[in-house]
Formats: C-alpha cells, sequence, structure tokens
C-alpha cells in the first residue's frame, strides 16, 4: 500500500514543508474517537473529498498498520506523511501524539475540508446537530435521547455552535390602561360608602 502512504523520515522533511506545516491546523490524539476508550487505537479511512492529507508529526509516537495487510508503518516526532484517497489503516498511538494537518487536490492546491463532528458513542455524522458535553463528548442527537440523564447539561449545538437557549416567555397582562384597576377602586369605594348608609 506504499502508493496510498508517503512517509518521510524527520531527519529528511525539509525546512520549507516545515513552515508550511506550521500554519495548519493542530490535531491531537487524545481528542480523537478510541475504541476501546483512551487505547490510543482508532480505525481511520482517508476517503474525504480530498486527494491527501499531508501531515507533519509534532509529537508523540503511534504505529499505522494498513488494512490490507501490508507491513506497519511507525510515525514519530518530526516525520512527514502523506495519506493519499483510498488508505485506509488502524492506528495504535503509543504516545500521545500531535500533528499539524491540512488537505489537497488531486493538482496539489489546498483545499477547505468539509466541516464533521462524529459521535463519540456510535460515530455517527452530526455536525448539523449534536451535544457537547463536560467531558468534551460530541454526542449524536439518538444517542443523547437514548440516555438524557448521563448527558444532563450538555451543550446543544448546530453545525458546531452552540445553541442559544431559548428564552422564557414572560406571561403578558393585558393592556388596560388602567382602567380595570380604577374600576375596581370606584366599586371598593362605593361598596364602603353603601355599608356606611345601612
Amino acid at each position: 500500500m506504499d502508493k496510498l502512504i508517503t512517509h518521510v523520515s524527520a531527519a529528511d522533511v525539509t525546512d520549507e514543508f516545515k513552515d508550511t506545516a506550521l500554519t495548519w491546523p493542530l490535531w491531537e490524539s487524545r481528542t480523537h474517537p478510541q475504541t476501546p476508550a483512551k487505547s490510543g487505537k482508532f480505525h481511520f479511512d482517508y476517503n474525504g473529498d480530498y486527494e491527501t492529507e499531508r501531515v507533519l508529526i509534532m509529537s508523540g509516537k503511534a504505529t499505522l498498520s494498513p488494512e490490507d495487510g501490508s507491513s506497519p508503518i511507525a510515525i514519530t516526532k518530526g516525520d512527514q506523511v502523506f495519506f493519499h484517497k483510498g488508505f485506509a489503516c488502524n492506528w495504535h498511538v503509543t504516545e500521545p501524539m500531535t500533528k499539524h494537518y491540512a488537505y489537497y487536490d488531486e493538482d496539489g492546491v489546498e483545499v477547505e475540508p468539509n466541516p464533521s463532528i462524529a459521535c463519540d458513542i456510535c460515530e455517527a455524522e452530526c455536525y448539523e446537530e449534536s451535544y457537547l458535553t463536560k467531558e468534551e463528548e460530541d454526542i449524536c442527537p439518538d444517542c443523547y435521547k437514548a440516555d438524557k440523564k448521563q448527558y444532563v447539561g450538555a451543550e446543544h449545538q448546530k453545525f458546531g455552535e452552540p445553541l442559544k437557549p431559548a428564552k422564557a416567555k414572560k406571561r403578558e397582562a393585558p393592556e388596560t390602561n388602567g382602567a380595570t384597576k380604577k374600576a375596581k377602586g370606584k366599586k371598593e369605594s362605593s361598596d364602603e360608602e353603601d355599608e356606611d348608609e345601612d
């Protein structure tokens, strides 16, 4: 599967690539869903709307086991890795990892990735609507509804942004311009006058 992954050891990475990579977003392995939780293990298919994900490993170590059975690939701090469309592997992060990453099209032009949020329970895509727990887990609406008690206090989000809670509507008093109050006052005073006359 060498043609679907390009790995350059840290000693051979160019300064130009490093300088460019430092402008890209930073990914942290500890925030990526893992099976089992906190094991450093997860499966990943590189099949997004891009031809290549380019990466500069900033810290940590991992072993990538290609799905096709090819030899495992060890990556570590300073390495450059290109994950080409169609590559699939099992990750095993052995030391917490950070990496800068960017997506490129078939002409080598950097492209914006489509936003994505995956449920940390069932891995369903839930970018359009999700719940962010206090533990910073993303939960899809179905998993949230299945166990609302477990996710009490989770922040409801749409497109990765918190929804503003709907303000409770205040009960509005009927508009009377004080006529009702004045009428009540007149009635009470006329009742008192009636009592005085008796």
